[in-house]
This record gives structure tokens, C-alpha cells and sequence, in this order.
């Protein structure tokens, strides 16, 4: 269509009075045109409504048909089981909430209510806060009670997390609804006050025949009295895996058959636990395979004689052991008295003395020389210098796989400077690097994993990761990197191509720099809880 006025289109022209009439009599055809197309649409949509309203009875009839001969409706009730368990956590116990399972199970439709309810598997495994509010705790004792109450004869694992406050009624729920289930505790991870794990002491071993794990661990500022040498519980004849944190418990009379342990985790926050005291309780766990130690004392921890008995391992294949904030050098003398020849992941945590870093380092490496097929090393210490790592790496036995380097955060460090670097120059990762003429310490790197990196340079990481790469039998697949620093020099395309064809993973992260605030700037929106980002937003100079 034309129109006389069509310059005058989408512009601000005003018509005159004259062209008024004439623009109207110029609209009566197109205006015609316009309801005729409308009442077009208007036939068509009501047709396609009618063919959408068929569709959907029909389309109703046919999914109510195919439900009836539904692949999962024909699954054996053994199969549909497998796979409502295979729905379960695994990392962790069920909890009480509908948005996971078991329990949102039985809200999807009555037939998977009544398969979830009567499938006993589903409930054995439980996780219990115990809640200070009268009301709110009967409730959660009688949901205990219905929940076990379906794991018909399961081993049961359980894991209770009490209230800091006193619980109102105290013990409630251990001794309602824990308790009654004893004869299938399988797995038990108690963290309370010592009122509510008094109510265990009535507990004896043959009580609990099927126990093999037992977690304890007291409130801080709920009283540290607890009477743990006359539980009966620690006796139970099964129990391999032993967990203890806090309470001036003596670790040493705890009436546990040490040699039954094959797992063996202890945290001290007093002189309940020292390298000494380990070391005895070392002697008795021949059976050991994984063992955790958390020192706290400083004076104790260099009281041990390094060229006493050796104590003979042959089962432990992981260790860690920390002593968060406190020197960890009198630990080098505990490591040169054992003989762990099946060691294969080490975890070491804590503050070297300066000047005696070297030692260590000598310590350690000597225990880890009887070790036939050590994998992997963590080692997150303060004071760390650069010839003591160094001296570390080179020494590492060759068929280490894994490597993590962190620096620790001490409590005097932390008070001083608040965060800690590791010390880790150019020279210590050249160390890793191979060439034509050295194949570099650890030849059977896999991973290498660097924390809080405030030295090394990005040249020299990339150098390493060359030459790992090149190396005529290449091992490196994956690199973590965390600097404390800004990007110096972006190495992201150079390891590219090794990253698309799946040979190696590269994490590399770098400390933001601060954003500059221009002098004087304001936001109209300040104090709004919808504030934008100065970023986001221009100024209006000529407002």
C-alpha cells in the first residue's frame, strides 16, 4: 500500500486541519481489510482450539493406556527395592526431611508409600539433631522410634547430633529411641554433651554385638567429666573403628580390644594425647590399616626417643597427623619408631620449629624409605624454607603419585600476619621438572596440588608442565594451583592443547586485584538493599 504521506511516516509532523479528512478516507479500506483478516484469525483459532481439545482427550486416552503397560510397572518389587536404596546418600546417613530420600519416596504415590515404607533397608541408616524445645523434641523422639521402627532386623548406622544447650528432656532421644535399638548397632557417630553420652554408660557389650564403628565426640563448654574408661559400650567385641575427639578421657585405660582396630582416629585438646601415648597405643593396634592423630600439646610432643623400640606395622596403609598451630618436629622422632612397609598415603599437618625444618625432613624421609608402595604426600607446615623442600622432593620415593603442598595457618602466624604463603620458589618445582639428563624427582607423578602460592612463577610452573608432558613415558593428569597472587603471565594457551585432548586437567586460580574506587563517587542507590555495583550504573552529568 502507498500513501501520500509517507515521508511524514515516523516522524514528529503535526497534520494540518485540511489533510485530517484526507488521512482518514485514506484508512477506510485498510481499516475493512483489517476485520476482515481478524475474523480470519479468529475461524482459524477457534478450529485449532477445537483440534487441541481433541488432542488432549485423545493424547489422555493414549499415556493412561501406555501407563498400564509402563516398563517400570512390570519390574520385579526386588528390582524397584535396589533402586529406592540406590537413591540413598552415600557419603552420609538419611535425614529426617521430605526433599530427599527415603522419605520423599512415599510422597510420589501410594504404591511407592507402601514399597518405601515395607522395605527395611531404606530406614537403617539415620541421622538424628536432637532439638532443646520440649514440644519439638517429643516429636522428633516419636520420628525416631516410627523411622528404625521400619528397618525391621538391619544393621543399623546411626549418627546423633546433640543440641550445645541443654536438652530438654536430657537424653530423650537416646534413651527412647536410640537405646531400644542397641542388639543392631552396627555404626554409631555420637557428638553431645556429656549428659546425654552418660545415658550410654548402662550400655555393655553384649548389648551391642554387631558394632563395629563407634564415633565420640563432647561439646566444647559442656563439661569434659565424662567416664569413658568404665563404658562397656568400648568393649564391644566387634569394633574395629575407633573414633575420639575431646574429654579428658585417659586414651590409654579406655577398655577397647586394641587389637582388634583396623581403624583409628584420636583428637586431643589437653594432655590426654601425646606422641608417647601413640606410640603405646600403636603397639597394641597390630591390625591397623588407617590411623588419625590430632595433637595439641607442645611440650609433649618432642618427648619421644627416636631410637627406641620399633614398632611394626604391616597392615597401615594410610596416616595422618596433625598438630594444628603447635611445632610438629618432635613427631619426626614418633615416625623414625615406626615401620609401616604397606604405607601408602601420608598426611602430615602443622608448624615447624625454624632452624630445625632440615631435621624433619631428614626424620620423615627416613621413615618413608622402608615404605615399598607409598603413593601419596600431604604436607600443609608453617616455617617451611626452601632447602627444606627441596631436600623433601628429592628424597620422596619414586613411586609417589600424588603431592599436595599446603602451608598451615598457626595461631602465632595467624595473630602476625593472617594468612600464610608456602615458601615454594622456582627452584623447589625445578626440582619435579624433567630433562634429557635428570628425569626429575617423583618420575610417577600423576597429580600435584599447591595451595596458597605466593613465589612460584607462572614461567616456571608452565616449564614444568611442558616437560612432564614431553617426557618419553608421560604420567602428569592433573595440576591444582592456588595462588595468593595476581596473574603475572596468562599460560592458558600454552597447556590448551593439552587440556582438549584429555591428557591433563590444569586448575589454576589467582587473587583478584582490589577494585578502584573513584574519589568522591556515590551511588543514588546507596543504603537500598538492592544497591547496583558502581560498575553498573553512569552517572547523569547533565541531570
Amino acid at each position: 500500500m502507498t500513501s501520500p504521506f509517507a515521508s511524514k511516516l515516523g516522524t514528529n509532523y503535526c497534520p494540518l486541519d485540511d489533510e485530517v479528512p484526507e488521512i482518514r478516507a485514506l484508512l477506510v479500506e485498510p481499516l475493512s481489510r483489517l476485520k476482515r483478516i481478524d475474523d480470519q484469525i479468529a475461524d482459524l483459532q477457534k478450529a485449532i482450539d477445537e483440534l487441541a481439545q481433541e488432542r488432549e482427550s485423545v493424547r489422555a486416552f493414549v499415556d493412561s493406556h501406555n501407563e498400564l503397560i509402563s516398563p517400570f510397572r512390570r519390574l520385579p518389587l526386588d528390582i524397584i527395592q535396589e533402586i529406592f536404596v540406590a537413591c540413598l546418600p552415600t557419603h552420609r546417613n538419611c535425614v529426617m526431611s521430605a526433599v530427599e530420600a527415603p522419605t520423599l519416596l512415599g510422597r510420589i504415590c501410594s504404591s511407592w508409600r507402601g514399597i518405601s515404607l515395607t522395605t527395611p533397608r531404606l530406614w537403617s541408616r539415620l541421622h538424628i539433631v536432637e532439638l532443646s524445645r520440649l514440644g519439638v523434641a517429643d516429636a522428633r523422639v516419636e520420628t525416631t522410634k516410627a523411622w528404625l521402627g521400619r528397618s525391621g532386623k538391619c544393621p543399623l548406622s546411626i549418627s546423633f547430633q546433640g543440641c550445645p544447650d541443654i536438652p530438654v528432656p536430657p537424653g530423650a532421644i537416646s534413651n527412647d529411641a536410640i537405646i531400644p535399638f542397641t542388639p543392631r548397632w552396627q555404626s554409631i557417630t555420637l557428638c553431645a554433651s556429656s549428659v546425654v553420652l552418660e545415658t550410654l554408660s548402662s550400655i555393655t557389650e553384649d548389648d551391642v554385638p554387631l558394632l563395629q564403628k563407634l564415633m565420640i565426640s563432647q561439646h566444647f563448654g559442656t563439661g569434659f567429666t565424662l567416664p569413658l574408661p568404665t563404658f562397656a559400650l568400648l568393649r564391644a567385641p566387634r569394633l574395629i573403628d575407633f573414633t575420639f575427639g575431646g574429654g579428658h578421657a585417659n586414651i590409654r585405660n579406655l577398655p577397647i580390644q586394641w587389637e582388634n582396630l583396623t581403624h583409628l582416629s584420636l583428637t586431643s585438646y589437653n594432655d590426654s594425647l601425646t606422641c608417647p601415648i601413640a606410640l603405646q597405643l600403636l603397639v597394641r593396634c597390630s591390625q591397623l590399616q588407617l590411623c588419625s592423630f590430632n595433637f595439641s600439646q607442645q611440650d609433649t610432643l618432642s618427648l619421644v626417643d627416636g631410637a627406641g623400640r620399633t614398632i611394626e606395622l604391616p597392615f597401615l596403609h594410610s596416616l595422618y597427623i596433625s598438630s594444628v598451630g603447635l611445632p610438629v618436629n618432635g613427631i619426626g622422632n614418633m615416625l623414625r619408631r615406626l615401620s609401616l612397609i604397606g604405607l601408602r598415603h601420608l598426611h602430615l599437618r602443622g608448624e615447624l620449629d625454624i632452624g630445625l625444618e632440615n631435621l624433619f625432613v631428614a626424620n620423615l624421609l627416613a621413615f618413608l624409605g622402608v615404605s615399598l608402595c607409598f603413593e601419596s604426600l600431604k604436607i600443609d607446615t608453617a616455617n617451611s624454607t626452601t632447602s627444606s623442600l627441596t631436600e623433601l622432593l628429592l628424597g620422596l620415593p619414586s613411586s609417589t603419585t600424588r603431592l599436595h603442598i599446603g602451608g598451615t595457618l598457626s595461631w602465632r602466624l595467624a595473630h602476625a600476619n593472617g594468612i600464610l604463603n608456602v615458601i615454594l620458589y622456582d627452584d623447589v618445582i625445578t626440582v619435579l621438572t624433567p630433562t634429557p639428563q635428570n628425569p626429575g624427582s617423583c618420575p610417577a607423578l600423576q597429580e600435584l596440588h599447591i595451595a596458597r602460592c605466593m613465589s612460584l612463577s607462572d614461567e616456571a610452573l608452565l616449564r614444568f608442565i611442558k616437560a612432564r608432558m614431553t617426557a618419553v613415558h608421560p604420567t602428569l593428569r592433573k595440576v591444582v594451583i592456588k595462588f595468593s597472587r595476581e596473574m603475572q603471565v596468562d599460560i592458558a594457551q600454552d597447556i590448551q592443547p593439552l587440556s582438549d585432548d584429555g591428557r591433563l586437567e590444569v586448575i589454576t586460580t589467582y587473587a583478584q586485584p582490589p577494585q578502584p574506587r573513584a574519589v568522591g563517587s556515590f551511588s543514588p542507590w546507596h543504603g537500598l538493599p538492592d544497591a547496583p555495583e558502581l560498575a553498573d550504573w553512569a552517572p547523569m552529568d547533565d541531570f
